[in-house]
């Protein structure tokens, strides 16, 4: 085994047990949640009668790393001499 890989293992198990540590360590709320109904999703997705809600604003965003991605791919592509 090389110290190469030795090093990336010993940093996957640190950072899986960071991991672990922060979720178990978070105050988590006990008892019933508020519920959240189907309308109330959608009153803030789209809106209402006077307000313009979220929706073209996550739109956007959604492109936006769309074209990100693509761009990741385009970059990471290999070029044959």
């Amino acid at each position: 085994m090389r110290l190469g890989d030795l090093v990336k293992g010993l940093s996957l198990v640190l950072l899986a047990l960071l991991l672990v540590l922060a979720v178990t360590d978070v105050s988590w709320p006990e008892g019933d949640m508020d519920p959240i109904s189907n309308y109330d999703v959608s009153e803030s997705m789209f809106g209402t009668e006077s307000t313009s809600g979220y929706s073209l604003v996550v739109l956007m965003i959604g492109l936006l790393l769309l074209v990100a991605i693509l761009g990741g791919v385009f970059l990471a592509k290999e070029e044959k001499e």
